[in-house]
């Protein structure tokens, strides 16, 4: 290892240029990872800040909040949530999610809201202002924004209200009285999830994150042939000085462990840069831009990086192993 670290000191530039090269392939990868991760965040996000596990759902539902239809009153020890997609109109139209909750549930955010009032998303007050009254689209029921709290899902805003403004609303729309879950453990005639379950159930989810894995895994490999094409190179230029130590005695295990120790020293020195400036990007994108730092999925593909240029390896060290001494001090190999 000391002979590889003497080298990438002797040749600062050579392998400077290789870190950096390396260090925008990283880069790239953990902030589409970053960027992965905000979106998938952000799809599911008030399911995710739910306190509980467990989700009961109408068999044909397929997982989605929005097309299950639950008649009846579950049992007490579960809790039921509505889950409908509306249409705001006052002047001008805003699309969200209604999810209600019973007004003493401890699940989901305090709701000490009368009938017809809810707490919509921040990003509600850039088309509305607390105070405002608006109406549903559809059946013409009015709701009073009272407050704010966060929430999202499937990428768009959530609004908050109780089950008794959620019965209100379905008797001002003139449909049956359903909800869409009953949380919480229990045995009802029902298909039973978990929250992760949910949350890749809602709409575009599976195919927006299984996108951005096929990407992160194309970076992965094309950057790991690309590191591996630069050492094979390098190693090719350097056969006379190879065969010359091979010639006074040091062993071609010793030449691959210097090697493996430079691949190593590269991918972990560009992958702790790359993780230090996506943390740096959390503090300088704009809030509209869904990007989160999630350091499990970072130092996942970070590893994954690492563990890929060392395979990539395998090339220069077939080179060193078949290198022999008297044809390497005159450039050959056999």
């Amino acid at each position: 290892m000391t002979l590889g670290l003497k080298e990438m000191w002797r040749k600062r530039r050579q392998f400077g240029l290789i870190l950096f090269i390396t260090l925008a392939i990283v880069l790239l990868t953990t902030l589409i990872t970053g960027l992965a991760d905000g979106l998938a965040y952000d799809n599911g996000a008030t399911v995710r800040e739910l306190d509980v596990d467990t989700f009961h759902l109408t068999a044909d539902a397929d997982g989605q909040l929005t097309r299950s239809f639950i008649e009846g009153t579950p049992n007490a020890a579960m809790t039921p949530l509505a889950v409908k997609p509306l249409t705001f109109v006052k002047g001008s139209k805003q699309d969200a999610t209604l999810f209600a909750l019973p007004k003493d549930s401890t699940i989901g955010p305090a709701l000490n809201l009368s009938v017809g009032e809810v707490l919509v998303d921040p990003s509600f007050l850039e088309t509305y202002a607390i105070g405002d009254t608006v109406e549903d689209f559809a059946s013409g029921y009015r709701f009073t924004i009272t407050g704010v709290t966060d929430g999202r899902f499937s990428h768009g805003p959530v609004v908050w209200t109780t089950m008794e403004t959620w019965n209100a609303y379905q008797k001002a729309a003139g449909g049956p009285s359903y909800v869409s879950a009953w949380l919480g453990d229990g045995d009802p005639p029902l298909t039973k999830y978990s929250k992760q379950d949910i949350i890749e159930s809602v709409p575009g989810y599976s195919a927006e994150q299984g996108t951005f894995t096929m990407m992160r895994a194309f970076l992965l490999v094309i950057g790991a042939f690309i590191l591996t094409a630069f050492f094979y190179m390098v190693t090719l230029q350097k056969l006379p000085q190879l065969g010359i130590l091979k010639a006074i005695g040091i062993r071609s295990q010793t030449i691959g462990v210097a090697l493996i120790s430079q691949v190593l020293v590269t991918v972990v020195m560009a992958s702790l840069v790359a993780t230090f400036v996506t943390l740096l990007a959390t503090q300088i994108v704009p809030d509209t831009v869904r990007f989160k730092f999630e350091l499990t999925n970072m130092t996942l593909y970070s590893a994954l990086f690492v563990i890929i240029s060392v395979l990539g390896t395998v090339l220069p060290l077939q080179t060193l192993r078949r290198l022999d001494a008297a044809d390497a001090l005159g450039g050959r190999i056999k």
